[in-house]
């Protein structure tokens, strides 16, 4: 017997695995402020964010990325947030330039509705028509081997939410 046979013979079947059925929906009862506390994001209203950044504007498309760099609070819409993990789905067509949300230093976006889960935001963006989209959840985080957590080395060092009804 080859030393081949005597691997495989010492292998042993497999029982066979019944099929789970039909899927089963995301839970419905995720709370959108709270998925974006754990992600580092904070909400708030309206007159909460002028006490935050006072005098912040809008930036329109003239800018090019390298201008961006000068940018102290950006405030962009998003097209829809979700609950289940505080992510917020953004479009070109919102931001003044693609690298705009990594650049700035601090993000406000406006967001008017939530979805509950990620399978209800993947249908969402059969609705949205745009070239470019992502989804951004939180401010920058990045942790080395010693697990130090750096808040901002690779994007935004805040990202604050409001919701707009």
């Amino acid at each position: 017997m080859s030393a081949r046979d005597q691997i495989l013979g010492k292998i042993e079947p497999l029982e066979p695995i019944k099929h789970p059925g039909a899927f089963q929906g995301a839970s419905e009862d995720f709370d959108f402020q709270a998925s974006l506390a754990v992600v580092g994001a904070r909400v708030v209203t309206s007159s909460e964010l002028e006490e935050i950044f006072p005098g912040r504007r809008r930036y329109d498309k003239t800018l090019d990325g390298l201008s961006l760099a000068e940018i102290e609070v950006l405030e962009i819409d998003g097209e829809f947030g979700v609950a289940e993990n505080g992510a917020i789905w953004l479009t070109e067509e919102a931001m003044p330039h693609r690298v705009a949300p990594f650049i700035c230093q601090h993000l406000v976006i406006n967001v008017k509705k939530i979805v509950p889960h990620m399978h209800a935001a993947y249908e969402e963006l059969g609705k949205v028509k745009s070239g470019f989209g992502l989804f951004l959840a939180g401010p920058s985080k990045t942790a080395d081997i010693e697990q130090s957590l750096v808040i901002g080395a690779h994007g935004a060092r805040s990202l604050t939410v409001v919701i707009r009804n």
